[in-house]
Order: C-alpha cells, then structure tokens, then sequence
C-alpha cells in the first residue's frame, strides 16, 4: 500500500506504462459489454487504477488515443467534486500520461508516451506522422516506416519512445524457445536500440533470455514494467506489474530524467526485490526555521522543508548556507563537538556571536530564534533554540489539539536526538596530524560511549579502594611496636607468677580475659546492629533519569522498575525488624548473664584479687598496684592486638578486591579497543576508497608522550632522556615512550599482540611506582621529582596504574579509489585526504549526516565517483543535507530537493525543486561553475540534452 507523502522534493511514483481501454478492440471483455449495463465507463476505469493506488498511467491502446480525452474529461470532473470536499467513493489523484501502442513494420509494437498535458488530437498526429495503414484501435496494419524511424519521429515530437513487452510476441527481442538468438533480423534490433534518444524498454519478465546481440552492444536502457491489462480479470489487471520512477511532480521531463538514470536510480521494478519505496530513516530533520538572525529570518523567519533523502543546500558565497549548518549545532545542543582552535571553530564563535555594531562580527541577535522540526520513529518533535534561552526547548505534536506541546523530557543528547554536523574544513581536518577528533567520529559511530563509562566508573572505584587501602596500611604500621610493648609487660608480670599467688593471679588474668571477651561480643553485635540500621537507611532505588523512558513500547520496563522499587522498599523493612530484634535479644542475653552462677564466679575471683593486692601491700611490697597496672596494660595491647589483626584481614580483603578492580580496569580499556577495532574491520571491509586500522595504545610516540606528561604532571622537554628523546647523531632513541613503541612496533593488533603490548605498558607504569617509592630506576633527577610528588600526592601511583596511552588509527587511501595500492594517508593530498574521510563518513551510520562543502580540495573525478557509489547509496538509510558549491555533489548525487539560497540585504531562499525541473537545472548551470559539464557527464552514456 502506497503512503500519503508529504515531504518536498523529488519521490516515487507508481507508474503503469502500458494499459488499455474499451478504445482497443482486442478488449474482447469491453466490447462485448458495450451497450449493456455492464459497459465500461472511464469513470470505472479510472477506479480500477485508483483502487490499484496507482499513481501514474500511461494510455497506450493500439493505435488510437479515442479514450485518452475521455479520461482526461471525466478525470477533471471526478478531481472538481474532490476539490469541493465531495469525492467520489474511492478516488485518489491520478496523473494521467497520453499515449498509444504502436504496429511497427516487422511486426513489433512500440510505445509512445506524451506529457500529460496532451491530447487525443496528439495522438492522431503522430500515427499520420509515422504513416500507420491500418484500423485505429486495431493491430490489423503497421507503420510504412521501419522501426528505428518510428522511433526517431516518437522522439522528435516530444515523446518518449518504449519498445513493448520486448520479450514476448510482438517484441522486438524475441528469442528462439530455449536459445538467445533473435527471431528478428540483427539489424533490425541494432538499428532501434542505437536510436539516439531511446532510453527504456518494457520488459515482462525481468529474468527472460534476451539476443546475444545485447551482450555486443551492452545498452543502458532502463527496463520497465506495465500491466498490459485488456481486462479487469486474469493476470493482467491494475497494479499486477508497475514500476516505481522518481520524480518531482509528473511530468514527460520528469520521466525522461528518470529513465536516463536509469534502474536502481530512479527506477525500479515492481519485481525488483527488496525495495521500499516509502521507507523513511528513523531519525530525519523536515524543517529548519530560522526568524531575526542578523542576515537571515528578520522581518518574516526563513523556513527550509527537507526530504527525508538528500538535500542539496546551493548558492553563492554570503548567501546562508553555512548559517543552516550553525543553526542545526545550536538547536541540536553540539557546539562542543567542534575541536579547539580549529578553524571550524572560529568560524563558529564568530557566527555566535551577537553584532554591537555594523562592523562588528557576529551572525545572531539578541531575538534570534531558531526551530527544527525532527521527525523521530514517526513522531514529530521540534527543538527549539533562542538566544536568549536559558537551555534548548523540546516540544512534541499533539495530534488531538494539533499543536506542540512542552517535552517530558527537555534533555537534547547525542542518543536523544542524533545527527552527524561536519562544518566547513571539519572533514579534511579529520585526517590531520592529530588524531582525536577521528576517534571521537569512530567512538561516536561505534556507540563507546557505555563502555567509556564503564572505564571511568572502574577507574573512580578503583581509587576509592585504594584510598581504603592506604589508610588500613597507615594503621597497620604500629603493628611491630606493639608486638615489642607486649613481650616487656609479659616480662614484668612474669615476677608475680613465681610467688604463692600465682594461681589466684593466673585465674584472675583469665577472668578478666572472659570479661574482656564478653564484652567485644556484645560490643560486635552493637556494631552489626547499627550497620543493619545504617543499611536499611541506604536501601533507597535510583532515579529514573528524565528521558530514558519515554515511548508506549516501554511499559513493559518501567513495571519492571517499580517491581524493583517495592523489593528494595520491602527489603529495607525486613532490615530493620531483624536489627530491632537482635537488639532485644543482645540486651536479653546481657540481663540473663549477669544474673548467672557464672558471674558470680567470676565476682568471686576479682574480690579475692583485690583482697590479694590488700595483702601484698601490707607484706612492704613497694608497688602493690603495679601488678594490676601491668595487667590492665597487657589487656589494651592484646585487644589493640585483635583489633590490628581484624585489620590486617580487613587489609588482606581489601587488597584482593584492588587486584580485582584493576583487572576489571584493564578489561575495560581492552574492550573499548575491541569494539573499535570491530567497528572499523566491518564498516571498511571492501571499501575502496579508505582503510583505518586501529592501533591499539597508539603508534605516534609524540602523543603518547603528551598523555604520559599529562598524567605525571611534567612540562615539555623535561627529564627527556627518561621519558622520550628522538635519535640524534646516531644515538638510538630513549626513555619509557622508546620502550612501548618498540612493542607496538614489534606486535600486532592480535590478541597475543595486544597482551604483549600491554605487558610492555605495565612494565613501564612498574618502573615509575617503584621510584615513586624511592628506588632508583630512572636519572636522579626523575627519581626525585617522582618521590617527591608521591609523598605530596599519594594517589599519583593510582593514576599511573590507570593510565593508558590513547588508540592510535593507521589510515591509508587508495589512489585511485579502486580498492587497491593502499597508501598512508599522510602522501595524501589535501583532496585525497578528504575524500578518504568523506568515504569513511559515508560508509556508516543512519542518523541525519550534514555536510558544509564537503568537496573542499577535491578533485571532480574524486567527487564524481564518491557521489556515485557513497552518496546514493547512503540516502536510502539516512537523511543527507550537504551544502555544496560544487555541481557534481548535486547533479551526479541525485539529490532529491535543491534549495537555491541568495543575498539581498537578507539571505533568503530563491528557489526550492529537484533536478527534473528544468528552472531548476538552470539555477545549478548558473550559479554553479561547471554546472553544465556535470550534467553532460552524469547522462553522456545517451548523449542527450537536459
């Protein structure tokens, strides 16, 4: 079923190249109902189509066009009604295209097709024209002219001229049953299919024989498909065989263009597998409005409606085109993806900017508004940028009020909302010394963001770990000393067990042991009861970030999140019961045994101590207190004694867990390489233009330097000979970037490669976490800059564990954009290092991709072949908007919708269309320098005029 389409630019039609009438007299079924109440009307006729969804339809009876003015009649009174709101039942429009089937000399037919435009009275002319013998409506003469002559008069007069049902009886490519040799003279075929002019033939099945002469002449012809149809019964009837041809609007131009480019351009058979006509991406831009910019959109806003294909943006310098571009970054929030101090970006702060004076730069003003309407899995959405906004605005269209109304979510993201905006110079820059900003484009594409951060995430818990770490170690120092404090009071106590009261005081030692014992036990269950409150407390389910879940589809998801939410509510109960009853049972068990004969044991013993000390004193012991001191000091340095040994357990834990946390680090980092690499092997595999390998940790020494002195916080040029110094005077090159080059150099981006090179980065990261700690691996000088800074910032060893040096790409380009003689692309040319990015721009993706002059430094053969084979085959998934001064991105890329932009005091749209209006072409001829040879080129395959 065909879609209402309501986008500008060119489209596809469904397009029925050959019908009949009552009018032919083969019509066996109509004739014999002439007269009767079942006759055919043309009202019924054009029903039958209607009801086909039919857009388009030839009128091709055998020699005749009786019926053609009859259509046309009762079309026009069909279409008035439906103007006026009362449409008869089952009318759609219908663009009707005069014609007639012709009988040929030898036998064949030919069609010939009018504009619409055209009448009966057109087709009569043309049958005296090609001097046809015989009864109008019947096939019982042909032409006194041969063939190619017929075909050559077709021509002359405007029309265009199809060969019919070629392959069946009466065409003019039978071949002998089961061979393909022709039925008709060689000559005959050769002399029609080298008519100048001569663009398609009507093929009935798309995988019959045809002559081996065709393989000898290798014609571009396209191949259509009509139905044929005699009758509303069989086989035969309305839409049982069509062809889909892309146009602007219907006309004898549109369709001749479309024939020129021919099948898999802008025709397509009904037989064609795999072929959408109506699929539209899922993320496109339909309009752009830009009110009271300072040189666009005052006094009445500039609105561009776009295809959901490619769009062409066209004009003269200064007429705005670059303007559209900045205000697609601004309403889809992606001022920040322009690099730093790149040209793009300058460009970008100027236009920002908002003017003081007439002088002064700057392309917005204080009441610049800018809305773009995006249409996203079928729902419209406009985002809505103003100078002087806090933030950007997201609305979304109501159907039942018929307006926009305020977003849920007012968050404008890459995932939200994608798109892919390259300003002017962007892409070439892309294959620059640095290359950051192609990883960012690879990232982007690859979709590594999770894993980013994932990375970030392990990264901060491994910092909290072994900040933990640190700070048990820092306990634990005491840990010998106290050891030494034990065995001197043990010592001491020693003298009072030698005399008669060593077993009281043995006993009382282990009383107070019990005690003590006690005591923790109970003081530990106060510890768990007060973590399981403190637990309970932290028993709280996250947020749902605004935005995520925002479609009917996922309902299913967020009643799984609340699910969630009451087990965590419930749980959190559950705790704080359990805390609430292992509380009165400890306070229980504390009553139960004091009251116990056990206790009272234990009371006996200290009361029998005490009166022992009593007696020591009396007896001239000189320090009679000095055993219960001694005591009490063995028993703080046994309980710090357990206390420490719980801390070295803790210790021994959390040591584990920092082993743990750092192989999950480095599995991360790892996994962010892999899924580049495998994004890059499959987007790029065949590619004939561009190969980009990943490097995993890089292969430029000088980037990997930066990212070591950053990360150790050193300038330029310091400690060189440690870090990286460059061979001179036959002196081999230095330091630990020396070091991990030699094993990038020496691996590759295997598995065991990579392993190898991640060995020779620990190696590395080792050597300078040892000198941190004061041993010497390095000069004296990087040895104690590096202690230094490791006692002033104890988590420089935790950032050296987690540094490692960025990707590195090797880029190569074919030369000649064949798929063979790989270069790197630093021989490139600046034009052939652009198209070596724009092919690998195009070769992913399907959110819109906008382009500002991506032909900067290309050579046209470069341009032409990129259009062809990238571009066209690009916009059958994704929107393209390309501004462009340069024909060939227009003409050859097919574009769908060309907007004509001028400058007159304000920039404004002078002409919207598409290639097949002929205003059109001339606007790409005249402002476009080339223009002309660039559609000499695109249809010099049949030397015709456009």
């Amino acid at each position: 079923m065909t879609e209402q389409w309501t986008y500008p630019g060119a489209r596809w039609w469904k397009f029925d190249f050959h019908t009949h009438t009552p009018a032919s007299k083969d019509t066996s079924a109509w004739q014999a109902a002439i007269g009767t109440p079942e006759e055919l009307t043309p009202e019924m006729w054009l029903l039958k189509y209607m009801a086909a969804e039919v857009d388009c339809v030839a009128v091709t009876d055998h020699n005749s066009g009786e019926w053609i003015d009859k259509l046309k009649t009762s079309y026009a009174q069909m279409k008035g009604l439906a103007d006026q709101g009362n449409p008869p039942d089952g009318f759609r429009e219908l663009h009707l295209f005069p014609g007639v089937e012709i009988s040929v000399q030898n036998g064949i037919h030919l069609l010939a097709i009018f504009d619409p435009s055209k009448s009966s009275h057109t087709i009569n002319d043309l049958l005296s024209r090609v001097d046809y013998d015989g009864t109008y409506g019947d096939s019982d003469g042909v032409t006194r002219d041969g063939a190619a002559t017929v075909v050559e008069k077709v021509i002359s007069v405007g029309a265009i001229a199809i060969p019919a049902h070629v392959d069946s009886a009466k065409g003019l490519l039978q071949v002998e049953p089961g061979t393909r040799r022709s039925r008709l003279d060689s000559n005959t075929i050769r002399q029609v299919l080298q008519v100048p002019g001569l663009l398609a033939l009507e093929q009935c099945d798309r995988h019959s024989a045809l002559p081996q002469l065709l393989d000898e002449l290798s014609p571009q012809f396209a191949y259509v498909a009509g139905s044929d149809c005699h009758s509303f019964r069989g086989k035969a009837t309305p839409g049982s065989r069509f062809t889909w041809i892309k146009m602007a609007k219907p006309s004898i131009d549109g369709l001749r263009l479309s024939l020129l480019d021919g099948q898999g351009v802008s025709v397509w058979r009904s037989d064609d597998n795999n072929f959408s006509p109506f699929e539209k991406p899922d993320h496109f831009i339909e309009s752009i409005k830009v009110a009271g910019a300072r040189f666009m959109g005052r006094g009445k806003p500039s609105k561009i409606e776009l295809s959901p294909y490619f769009n062409a943006l066209v004009g003269g310098r200064g007429t705005g085109k670059s303007t559209i571009i900045h205000a697609l970054r601004l309403a889809y929030n992606r001022t920040h993806e322009l690099p730093d101090n790149s040209d793009a970006s300058h460009t970008f702060d100027r236009f920002s900017k908002v003017a003081k004076n007439r002088n002064d730069i700057g392309g917005l003003r204080d009441e610049t508004r800018i809305d773009v309407n995006i249409n996203r899995h079928g729902d419209l959405h406009c985002l809505r940028w103003e100078k002087n906004g806090t933030s950007n605005r997201v609305s979304e269209w109501n159907d039942v009020t018929g307006s926009f109304e305020d977003s849920g979510s007012q968050l404008v993201n890459e995932q939200r909302f994608p798109i892919r905006l390259f300003s002017q110079g962007q892409i070439a820059a892309l294959a620059g010394d640095s290359q950051e900003s192609l990883l960012k484009v690879i990232d982007d594409a690859a979709g590594t963001a999770e894993t980013t951060s994932e990375i970030e995430n392990s990264k901060h818990s491994f910092f909290v770990t072994l900040s933990k770490l640190r700070e048990i170690q820092t306990k634990l120092k005491g840990r010998d000393a106290l050891s030494i404090s034990l065995q001197d009071v043990e010592a001491k106590l020693a003298k009072f067990k030698g005399t008669d009261h060593a077993s009281l005081l043995n006993k009382y030692h282990v009383v107070i042991q019990k005690r003590q014992e006690l005591n923790r036990q109970f003081q530990s269950a106060d510890t768990i009861i007060k973590r399981l409150k403190q637990m309970s407390e932290e028993l709280v389910p996250a947020d749902i970030p605004d935005g995520i879940f925002q479609d009917p589809d996922d309902a299913a998801a967020l009643q799984s999140i609340r699910a969630l939410h009451d087990k965590i509510s419930s749980s959190r109960t559950e705790i704080n019961q359990i805390a609430s009853q292992l509380e009165q049972q400890s306070h229980a068990l504390v009553t139960e045994l004091k009251a116990s004969p056990w206790s009272t044991n234990a009371n006996d013993t200290v009361s029998a101590y005490e009166k022992l000390k009593e007696d020591l004193q009396q007896q001239g012991v000189n320090d009679p207190s000095e055993h219960g001191r001694l005591v009490e000091e063995k028993q703080k340095i046994q309980q710090e004694a357990l206390r420490l040994e719980s801390l070295q357990k803790e210790h021994d834990q959390v040591l584990g867990e920092v082993k743990t946390q750092y192989e999950g680090v480095k599995c991360a980092r790892r996994s962010k390489s892999e899924i580049r690499h495998n994004f890059l092997s499959s987007t790029l595999e065949g590619n004939p233009y561009v190969k980009i390998e990943l490097v995993p940790y890089g292969n430029d020494p000088y980037v990997i330097e930066r990212s070591l002195r950053d990360m150790l916080g050193i300038s330029d040029g310091k400690y060189a000979e440690d870090i990286y110094q460059e061979p001179s005077d036959g002196s081999p090159k230095k330091g630990l970037v020396s070091d991990i080059m030699s094993s990038i150099d020496q691996n590759n981006a295997d598995d065991q490669g990579v392993e190898k090179i991640e060995a020779a980065i620990q190696t590395v990261k080792n050597r300078l976490i040892n000198a941190a700690r004061g041993e010497p691996e390095f000069g004296g000088w990087f040895n104690k800059f590096l202690k230094s800074e490791s006692e002033k910032r104890p988590e420089l060893i935790d950032h050296i564990l987690c540094w490692f040096p960025e990707d590195g790409l090797k880029v190569e380009y074919s030369r000649k954009g064949d798929g063979r003689d790989f270069q790197s692309i630093g021989q490139a040319s600046a034009g052939q290092r652009a198209a070596a990015m724009l092919a690998f721009l195009l070769a992913h993706g399907d959110e819109p991709l906008v382009l500002d002059q991506p032909e900067d430094d290309l050579d046209n053969h470069l341009i032409y072949d990129l259009v062809v084979q990238q571009i066209r085959s690009n916009k059958l998934h994704r929107q393209l908007i390309v501004v462009t001064h340069n024909p060939n991105v227009v003409v050859n890329g097919d574009a769908e919708l060309i907007h004509v932009l001028d400058f007159n005091n304000q920039c404004f749209i002078k002409n919207i269309g598409s290639l097949q209006d002929t205003r059109m072409r001339d606007e790409v001829c005249q402002i476009m320098e080339g223009g002309k040879e660039a559609f000499e080129r695109r249809y010099q395959r049949l030397g015709r005029k456009v």
